[in-house]
C-alpha cells in the first residue's frame, strides 16, 4: 500500500432535501457601485451618482486598454440593501467573498464588520449575525486596489484589476454548524494515510462551532458516482475541537488524467434526536502521486508526462470579473486540446476552475501572488504568509492539486538593487512559506518558480521546495530556433547538478502570436502565429523526449491584458494558445495532434480564411502557398476544389502541402484514417490573387495594400478582414521598395524585425510597427488610369529631428513633413491622394531627406478608374 493524499475539491454546499439545514445563494445583483474615495461614507450617499452593477465587476474593463499610460488603483465602493426575513431568526448568517482585489472592508447598517481582508485573490467569509435585523439591511463594501508595500504581488506581468470579480455568497446555518468564517473559509479537510487498488483509508477532519450544550456527532457518508451509499461512520464532537473520521474502503475506484473518478463525502453535524442541522456535500478522488527527479510523474503507479497551460483569469474587455461559464469553458477547451496539467497562475482563481480540473482530469499546482518581489517589511511578510495558508486551506479538498508554489520568478527584481536588509528579508521569506507548505498540508509537494539560472537562486539560498520550476523563453526573448534543444538540456543538466533529487518542471516557455499576423518567413518577434507553431513544435520535440522534464506548462492558455504591455497588440500579452477571445491559434491544433488519444485531424491556419499571394508567372491564374495539416494518423491526403494533391506522411503530427490557390473561393479538405476511422477537416479560403506583372492583361490590378518593412501578412480584423501584404524589394513589372534598411528593435538582445512602441490614434499598430527607414523610393508598375494612393507614416520614440518631402510621379505632395512636431511620437498618420497615370510611367513615390532619415510604414494603392 502507498503512502498518498486524499485531495478533493472546494466545498460546494448543497441545499440537500431542506432549505433548513444549509441555506446558501449568492447576491450578486443589484449592487451600486462608485469608483473614488469618499471620506464620509455614509453621510453623503445622497449626492454621490451610483453606477447599478452586477458581480462579478472591475473597474478598470476600459482604462487597461486605451491610450493612456495607467490605469485607476483606488478606492471602489460597493452598495446594496439586503432582505433577511424573519426566518432566519436565531441562525447564523455569514457573506462569502470569493474574491475583491485587493483590500475589503465589509460595513453592516454602516457599522465595520471583522478585519480587512488583505489580499485580492484568496476566499474569505465574515459573520454578520450581530450586525444584521430582520428585514432591510444595508451593506456596503469598499474594495482598493492601490499599490501597497505591504501586499503581494508587488509587481508583476500582468494587471491588478480592482473589484469584487467573483461570486458573493450569503451563508446561512443554524447556530451548531461546520465553521465558516475561519481563515480560508472551510471546515473539511480529508487526507488518505494509505491508498492502493485494493484498499484506501480516509481520514476527515472537520471542526464545530457549538456554542449551544448539548450532544452533538458527526456523520460521514461515502457515496459512489452512482449515488450507491460505500461507508458511514458517526462520531461524536467534543466542545469546540476538531472531529477526526477514520474509516477506509476495499478495492476503490482511483482518480486520474485518463478517469477522474469522483465519490461523494456528506458531511452532517446531528444531535441526539438525529436531526441534521448542518450538510456539506465535497467530491472525493483517491489516488497516489509521486514526482521522481529522472524519470518524471507517476499517478497510481503510472508514469505519467505533465503537458498543459498556465491560465490567467482573465477575458477582452471583462478585466478579471469573469463568468464561471467562461472559466468552465475554458477548462473544456484545455481538455479537448489533449492537456492533463495546469498550473494555476500567478494566484488562486474562481473556484470553478478546480472543479472543472477535478472532474475533467487536470494535475494541477496552485500558487500565491508573491510574483517579482517580495513585500519588503514583517507586515508583509505576515500578510504572504496568511494569503498561503488562506489558499491551501480553502483549496485543500481538490484531487487535482499535486503541489502549492510559494511564488513565481521572486528575484526578477534583483535582490541586490533593493536596498539595505533586503536579501535577508527576502530569504527569510522563502524559508517560512516552504515550511508553511508543509506545515498546512505533508501530503502534497512544496514548489517554486525560478526564471534565472539554478546557480543564481542556489547562491542566494532560495531553493527551499521539493520541486523547481522555471521559466524560459529560449527562442523568443533570446537565441533562436535551432539552440531550443541545447539550451533546455544543459538547464536541466544545471539544476539536477545542484540537487540531483529535486524534480525540475518547465513552468513556462512560449512567443507571442498576434491571430492578426501570419508570414510564410517567420522569424523570432515578429508576432506571427507561423513563428509560434515553429516555437511550441520545436520545444515539444525535446519536452516529449526527456522525462527529466517531469512536467511542462505553455505560457499561456490565452491571451491576456497587461496595461503596461506594448507588443504586436498593444496591452495584450499574446503568447496564449487560443486569443482573448478564445479563438484558437495554428499551435493550439499542433497540441490536439501530439497529445490527443482519438483520432484527430485539422488544417492548422483554418481560421486564416482571407489571403492573398503574386500569382507564379506573368500569365498565371494561381499563387502556390504552403498549407500545414495536423494529425495523428500516419498519413494524410489533400484536396483543393476537389483535385487531390496526394497523400504525404506525418512528421512529428505536421505535414505540408504546396497548393495552388486561386482568385476567389478556394474549398481545402483533408482526409486521414486512424484505427478504422476516417477523419477529415475543411477550411475555404478567400484568396486575393495579385498579378505578377501589374499590367496583366489576363489578372487585371485592382487592389494591393502593403505592410512596408515587414515579411508578414497583416490583417485588419476588427472590420472586414482586410489584408495587408509582405513587403519586398521593388522588381520591374511589379511593385517594392528603393532603398533603405528595415526598423529594427533597439535591443540588442532582441535586434528584430521592427519594434514593440503602443502606436496612437490606431488598433492597426503592426503596419506602423515596421517601417523601413530612409527609403528613397516606392514604385507600382500600374497600367494607365486613376488611382487611390495612401501612404501610413509614425514616428516611433525617436530623439533626432526628422523631416520629408514626399513626391508623386515627380510633384511634391507633402513638404517639410515633420511627423514628431506635427502629429508627436507613436502616434499613426495615414494620408490618401488621388493620382492619374498617363503615358505608362506607372507610380513613383519618392522620398526625399530635408534633415534626419526619411521613413514609410505601409502604402497602399487602389484602382479607382
Amino acid at each position: 500500500m502507498k503512502k498518498s493524499i486524499l485531495l478533493l475539491f472546494l466545498c460546494v454546499v448543497y441545499l440537500g432535501n431542506a432549505q433548513n439545514v444549509r441555506h446558501i445563494e449568492t447576491i450578486n445583483d443589484n449592487w451600486n457601485f462608485y469608483k473614488g474615495s469618499l471620506e464620509q461614507p455614509f453621510s453623503n450617499e445622497t449626492t454621490i451618482e451610483w453606477e447599478k452593477v452586477t458581480i462579478p465587476h472591475s473597474w478598470n474593463t476600459e482604462d487597461i486598454l486605451d491610450d493612456e499610460e495607467g490605469y485607476y488603483r483606488g478606492d471602489g465602493w460597493y452598495t446594496k440593501t439586503l432582505e433577511i426575513p424573519e426566518v432566519y431568526e436565531n441562525q447564523q448568517v455569514f457573506l462569502l467573498f470569493e474574491g475583491a482585489n485587493q483590500v475589503t472592508s465589509l460595513f453592516v447598517n454602516e457599522k465595520a464588520v471583522g478585519e480587512d481582508h488583505i489580499g485580492g485573490y484568496t476566499t474569505f467569509a465574515r459573520d454578520i449575525t450581530h450586525a444584521i435585523k430582520a428585514g432591510s439591511n444595508k451593506i456596503s463594501v469598499k474594495v482598493n486596489n492601490a499599490h501597497n508595500d505591504e501586499i503581494v504581488p508587488q509587481a508583476a506581468d500582468f494587471s491588478f484589476y480592482g473589484g469584487i470579480y467573483r461570486d458573493i455568497q450569503l451563508i446561512i446555518t443554524k447556530p451548531v454548524h461546520f465553521e465558516v468564517a475561519n481563515v480560508g473559509a472551510n471546515a473539511i479537510f480529508i487526507n488518505t494515510p494509505e491508498v492502493s487498488e485494493t484498499e484506501a483509508s480516509v481520514s476527515v477532519k472537520s471542526k464545530l462551532v457549538r456554542p449551544i450544550k448539548g450532544a452533538y456527532y458527526v456523520k460521514q457518508s461515502l457515496f459512489d458516482a452512482n449515488n450507491n451509499l460505500v461507508k458511514e461512520l458517526k462520531t461524536k464532537s467534543k466542545f469546540n475541537k476538531e472531529v477526526v473520521s477514520n474509516f477506509s474502503i476495499e478495492n476503490p475506484k482511483l482518480w486520474s488524467p485518463e478517469n477522474p473518478y469522483l465519490y461523494k463525502l456528506v458531511s452532517e453535524v446531528v444531535n441526539s434526536d438525529k436531526e441534521v442541522l448542518d450538510r456539506i456535500e465535497t467530491p472525493v478522488g483517491l489516488r497516489w502521486f509521486r514526482f521522481d527527479a529522472k524519470e518524471g510523474f507517476f499517478i497510481n503507479g503510472k508514469q505519467t508526462k505533465l503537458i498543459g497551460t498556465c491560465r490567467h483569469q482573465d477575458f477582452y474587455g471583462k478585466a478579471n470579473a469573469v463568468s464561471d461559464e467562461v472559466h468552465r469553458n475554458d477548462m473544456k477547451l484545455l481538455k479537448e486540446m489533449g492537456s492533463n496539467f495546469l498550473r494555476i497562475a500567478h494566484y488562486p482563481q474562481d473556484p470553478a476552475i478546480l472543479e472543472m480540473c477535478n472532474k475533467l482530469g487536470f494535475v494541477a499546482t496552485l500558487e500565491i501572488p508573491f510574483v517579482d518581489k517580495a513585500a519588503a517589511n514583517e507586515a508583509g511578510k505576515q500578510n504572504t504568509i496568511k494569503m498561503l495558508k488562506e489558499a491551501i486551506r480553502y483549496n485543500y479538498n481538490n484531487p487535482a492539486i499535486v503541489a502549492w508554489n510559494l511564488g513565481n520568478e521572486t528575484t526578477m527584481k534583483a535582490p541586490k538593487d533593493q536596498g539595505e536588509g533586503y536579501i535577508e528579508h527576502f530569504v527569510a521569506t522563502h524559508k517560512v512559506l516552504a515550511e508553511t507548505i508543509k506545515e498546512e498540508d505533508e501530503t502534497r509537494y512544496s514548489y517554486s518558480v525560478f526564471f534565472r539560472e539554478p546557480k543564481y537562486q542556489d547562491d542566494l539560498g532560495i531553493r527551499f521546495t521539493e520541486i523547481v520550476g522555471y521559466n524560459k523563453y529560449y527562442g523568443w526573448y533570446v537565441e533562436e530556433l535551432e539552440d531550443i534543444d541545447k539550451n533546455l538540456k544543459s538547464l536541466v543538466s544545471r539544476s539536477l547538478e545542484l540537487d540531483p533529487d529535486k524534480p525540475f518542471i518547465l513552468s513556462e516557455y512560449g512567443g507571442g502570436a498576434d491571430p492578426r499576423i501570419r508570414s510564410y518567413n517567420p522569424t523570432r518577434f515578429d508576432f506571427s502565429v507561423e513563428y509560434q507553431f515553429l516555437l511550441h513544435k520545436t520545444y515539444m520535440k525535446t519536452i516529449l523526449d526527456m522525462p527529466e522534464i517531469v512536467g511542462a506548462n505553455v505560457w499561456n492558455y490565452a491571451d491576456f491584458q497587461v496595461e503596461h504591455r506594448k507588443d504586436a497588440v498593444p496591452h495584450i500579452n499574446n503568447k496564449g494558445l487560443v486569443s482573448t477571445t478564445r479563438k484558437k491559434k495554428d499551435a493550439y491544433y499542433l497540441y490536439q495532434a501530439l497529445l490527443k488519444k482519438k483520432p484527430f485531424l485539422a488544417i492548422a491556419s483554418k481560421g486564416w480564411t482571407k489571403r492573398a499571394g503574386i500569382a507564379d508567372n506573368d500569365e498565371a491564374l494561381v499563387a502556390t502557398q504552403p498549407i500545414t495539416v495536423v494529425g495523428n494518423a500516419n498519413d494524410v491526403e489533400l484536396f483543393i476544389n476537389g483535385k487531390s494533391l496526394g497523400k504525404k506522411e506525418f512528421d512529428f503530427s505536421i505535414a505540408t502541402f504546396n497548393v495552388p490557390l486561386k482568385h476567389g473561393n478556394n474549398l481545402i479538405e483533408v482526409i486521414s484514417k486512424k484505427d478504422g476511422n476516417t477523419i477529415k477537416d475543411f477550411a475555404n479560403i478567400e484568396f486575393a490573387l495579385q498579378p505578377k506583372n501589374l499590367k496583366s492583361v489576363t489578372n487585371p490590378f485592382k487592389e494591393i495594400a502593403v505592410n512596408v518593412g515587414s515579411t508578414c501578412y497583416f490583417i485588419e480584423s476588427h472590420n472586414v478582414d482586410y489584408l495587408w501584404m509582405p513587403d519586398q524589394a521593388y522588381k520591374k513589372g511589379s511593385f517594392g521598395y528603393v532603398g533603405g534598411d528595415l526598423l529594427r528593435h533597439p535591443s540588442k538582445r532582441r535586434n528584430t524585425i521592427g519594434t514593440d512602441v503602443s502606436v496612437k490614434g490606431t488598433e492597426n499598430d503592426p503596419i506602423y510597427q515596421t517601417q523601413m527607414i530612409g527609403i528613397e523610393q516606392y514604385k507600382f508598375d500600374v497600367p494607365n488610369g486613376t488611382y487611390e494612393l495612401s501612404l501610413l507614416l509614425a514616428e516611433l520614440k525617436t530623439k533626432e529631428t526628422n523631416i520629408m518631402n514626399v513626391f508623386v510621379n515627380g510633384e511634391k505632395v507633402w513638404e517639410n513633413l515633420n511627423l514628431k512636431e506635427i502629429y508627436g511620437n507613436d502616434r499613426g498618420v495615414a494620408k490618401r491622394f488621388l493620382i492619374t497615370v498617363e503615358n505608362g510611367k506607372g507610380i513613383s513615390v519618392d522620398f526625399k531627406s530635408v534633415e534626419g532619415q526619411t521613413r514609410l510604414s505601409g502604402i497602399k494603392l487602389r484602382k479607382v478608374n
